[in-house]
C-alpha cells in the first residue's frame, strides 16, 4: 500500500514529457508551479521537493504533461525566465 502511494504522489507522463524544474522560488508551491506550467499543456502532475526536517523548499521540483510536444514548449517558454531573485531551469527529466 505505501509504494501505490507513493506511485498516486508522483505520476509521470510519457518518456519525453517530465520536465525537471530548479531555480523555483522558495515561497511556492504545487499551486504556483502548476499555474505557470499549465498553459502550455495538460499537466499530468507536479511536485515541489522540500526539505523533511524543516518543510523548507529545496527550489527544485518535477512538472509532467500528458504528451512530450507541451514539455518542448514550456521548457521553450520558461527556461531562463526570472521570478525576482530566481532563473528557472527547466530541461527533460533524465532517468536513473
Amino acid at each position: 500500500p505505501q509504494q501505490q502511494q507513493q506511485q498516486q504522489q508522483q505520476r509521470s507522463g510519457p518518456a519525453g514529457a517530465n520536465l525537471f524544474i530548479y531555480g523555483i522560488p522558495n515561497d511556492w508551491t504545487e499551486v504556483d508551479l502548476s499555474a505557470a506550467f499549465s498553459p502550455f499543456g495538460e499537466l499530468v502532475s507536479t511536485s515541489v521537493f522540500r526539505d523533511k526536517l524543516t518543510g523548507q523548499s529545496k527550489c527544485f521540483g518535477f512538472v509532467s504533461y500528458a504528451d512530450a510536444s507541451a514539455a518542448q514548449q514550456a521548457i521553450a517558454g520558461l527556461n531562463g525566465y526570472k521570478l525576482g531573485n530566481s532563473t528557472l531551469q527547466v530541461s527533460v527529466k533524465r532517468n536513473g
